[in-house]
């Protein structure tokens, strides 16, 4: 490709996007075995983090809705303790009840991006182990796509079973973001969002999320064109990024471990099938710019297309 299509640009002075310092939130419920490393892996960031950027969302035990008690009130207990230790100046936004992932979600989101203003925030949940690069990759991409609104999220999760060799080779090249984890989210693409999206929380949020009408939420993709079995809030957040015409980029390079073996969404041998084990992490500093293209957002978003549209 020639250096015309590429899409990187020196920002103009005010992009607010690339000379943001965006606010760390961490998402957390009842693992603390899990937190605790996902915590010490971000009190490790080369360059070290300011522990006031850092909040943590702690969902409760009982559920809100159903009444149905979800967690032991003394794994809450150990999570609010680890991130007071690790982070003590960090900020606790704890919820009495149980919420559930996607309201505990939105509540952070409507944190970050109507009270704190920030035009882009770093999110991640308590089963990502990062690298010591990991917030120096995400500060990277979010500079080099500032100039970008196509691309809404962004992660350093990467291609993560491919060899060390194979990643020094494709050191500054992006690919298709595979699940939501340890992402960045711009601030202009949660509020194209939203119009979208309220049709999915009228349907999820006042009520048990693990109790969600998979059924009417499979039916209200297809009003939007396309077709999902997956009713998750991640999945509808990836679904609605592309009817837009939007995509989630990540890099080639895996900057994180996913140690998620027993969840909501997880068990064992699930973990072994998919091989989440065997990740390889990458061993060496980030570049300071990704370069990406017209042609790779095109080809990232036709790739979902085909993929959506076929059901």
């Amino acid at each position: 490709m020639t250096a015309g299509n590429s899409l990187n640009s020196h920002p103009s002075a005010g992009n607010d996007e690339y000379s943001c310092t965006p606010p760390v939130i961490v998402l957390s419920f009842n693992r603390p075995r899990y937190l605790q490393p996902v915590l010490e892996s971000l009190r490790k960031q080369i360059p070290e983090i300011d522990a006031s950027r850092v909040h943590l969302f702690q969902d409760g035990a009982v559920n809100a809705f159903s009444g149905i008690r979800y967690a032991e009130d003394r794994d809450i207990a150990e999570c609010m303790a680890l991130f007071r230790d690790l982070f003590p100046r960090g900020h606790l936004h704890v919820s009495q009840q149980n919420i559930g992932i996607c309201e505990n979600f939105l509540l952070a989101e409507r944190f970050a991006f109507l009270t704190l203003r920030a035009p882009v925030a770093y999110f991640f949940e308590d089963d990502l182990v990062l690298s010591e690069n990991y917030l120096a990759a995400l500060d990277a991409l979010r500079r080099s796509f500032s100039t970008e609104p196509r691309i809404g999220y962004f992660n350093a999760c990467g291609a993560r079973r491919s060899s060390l060799e194979e990643q020094r080779k494709n050191l500054g090249k992006i690919k298709d973001m595979q699940q939501l984890w340890g992402f960045a989210l711009k601030r202009s693409h949660w509020n194209d969002m939203q119009p979208l999206l309220a049709s999915y929380y009228k349907l999820v949020c006042g009520q048990d999320y693990r109790r969600r009408p998979h059924d009417a939420i499979r039916a209200l993709y297809q009003t939007w064109g396309f077709s999902r079995k997956h009713s998750s809030q991640d999945a509808a957040k990836d679904l609605a990024t592309h009817a837009l015409g939007h995509w989630r980029a990540s890099t080639y390079i895996c900057l994180a471990r996913y140690i998620g073996e027993q969840g909501t969404h997880s068990n064992p041998a699930l973990y072994a099938e998919r091989g989440f084990a065997d990740t390889i992490v990458f061993d060496q500093a980030p570049p300071k710019r990704f370069v990406v293209r017209k042609a790779d957002i095109d080809a990232g978003i036709s790739r979902k297309d085909d993929l959506y549209r076929k059901g």
